[in-house]
């Protein structure tokens, strides 16, 4: 389960006056039962650099069980940005991430539910993706 809300940014100019390719983004949220892979930022023909800031909304903790687990990548290499257990803290907490998206890659957040009945984490994803000159 994931709530969506589109970032669109219509123009952003560079440092010689021509316009950058930022015009993409996301903010999705996901909680202790999120499952499977939600797409951040779709793919494209062109290279990226996206930026991530992970918010965690409820503080991760395995309970009797096993907190939930958020993997942030791309196409071909879901943990590229996060790995397991990467995606974990103390409610308000915030985690940055960056790096360069490949070429007809969609940015990818793939959710494992957590286990048991009192284990907690929930976070939200808000992503950026430029063109990488």
């Amino acid at each position: 389960m994931s709530n969506r809300e589109e970032i669109v940014v219509n123009k952003i100019l560079g440092q010689d006056g021509s316009e950058l390719q930022f015009p993409v983004g996301s903010n999705d949220a996901f909680i202790r039962t999120s499952t499977g892979t939600t797409t951040l930022i779709a793919a494209s023909s062109i290279e990226r650099v996206v930026i991530m800031d992970v918010v965690i909304v409820t503080t991760f903790a395995a309970g009797d069980g096993a907190a939930p687990d958020f993997l942030i990548g791309q196409t071909g290499s879901t943990s590229k940005f996060a790995a397991t257990g990467v995606v974990t803290g103390s409610a308000g907490a915030h985690l940055q991430f960056s790096g360069v998206l490949s070429a007809n890659t969609a940015l990818l957040c793939t959710a494992t539910a957590a286990t048991g009945t009192t284990s907690t984490g929930a976070a939200t994803i808000t992503a950026i993706a430029c063109k990488n000159v």
